[in-house]
């Protein structure tokens, strides 16, 4: 009988051995999981910060509104906008060019747009062609800096 009693002790030393071992495998394999998720989580929040990280806004100038004749010829159309540009706020020397040349630009609106016919001008593909040809056009004048950006404020074609 005291055999017996020997091996329901060792069995249940056994049982409890093993489910120690099994625990603190648990407990490692936990550990590890948490410490890569956080791991994974920080470089995801990293990479989103950098995503997130834009240029600063320029100063900008406001060329005025434009009322300029479309060129329709099947019916008299003209359109309504006003333009603001963008550019480096620490380009002195653009700011001093800019105001300047400000004959110059409003001129060159006035031509593109007269160019122009409203079915092109009244898609957005059509105004960020127009953008994009106005900003081009400048910077080819400009001598102290560029452009960064055009936008058209109000935009209307009757």
């Amino acid at each position: 009988m005291a055999d017996q009693g020997d091996k329901g002790t060792k069995g249940l030393l056994s049982l409890l051995l093993i489910l120690s071992v099994v625990s603190v495998l648990g407990i490692i394999t936990l550990a590890l999981g948490m410490f890569m998720g956080l791991g994974a989580k920080t470089s995801e929040t990293k990479e989103a910060k950098i995503i997130e990280q834009k240029p600063e806004p320029g100063k900008v100038y406001d060329l005025g509104t434009f009322i300029v004749n479309l060129a329709d010829e099947e019916a008299s159309r003209y359109v309504r906008t006003q333009v603001v540009l963008e550019y480096s706020k620490v380009n002195l020397e653009l700011d001093k060019e800019i105001k300047e040349r400000e004959p110059q630009f409003k001129d060159l609106v006035n031509t593109l747009l007269n160019d122009r016919k409203a079915a092109e001008l009244s898609t957005s593909e059509g105004k960020e062609r127009f953008r994009r040809e106005l900003q081009l056009k400048i910077n080819q004048s400009m001598k102290y800096g560029a452009i960064t950006n055009v936008f058209l404020t109000l935009f209307a074609i009757q």
